[in-house]
């Protein structure tokens, strides 16, 4: 299942002293995700944060994965299950269709 993740600055802002380090450990780690397919794409997002795709089995799977990344605890997080373009979109038709007939 692919999920579209949003990160927001949080209201803990990354240490000074420790931020070039913890930076670049969040940035190994979604190169991680990228090479292994947890990761479809990532972004970052003027001003800080950024948005990404991933991919779980399970949300639980998300959410565990999400709380290894090294920066986790600096932002705050969006997580939306994404579904197929067509197939949902021909759930819908079939809804509309549905109530027509009504």
């Amino acid at each position: 299942m692919k999920y579209l993740i949003v990160a927001k600055p949080g209201t803990i802002p990354i240490p000074i002293d420790t931020g070039a380090n913890m930076l670049q450990g969040g940035a190994a780690w979604i190169k991680g995700k990228l090479a292994d397919g947890s990761l479809d794409c990532v972004y970052n997002v003027f001003g800080g944060g950024g948005i990404a795709i991933g991919n779980a089995e399970t949300t639980e799977r998300m959410l565990a994965d999400l709380l290894e990344y090294p920066l986790y605890p600096f932002f705050t997080w969006e997580v939306t299950p994404l579904m197929e373009f067509e197939s949902s979109l021909n759930e819908y038709i079939k809804y509309y269709q549905r109530l027509s007939s009504m």
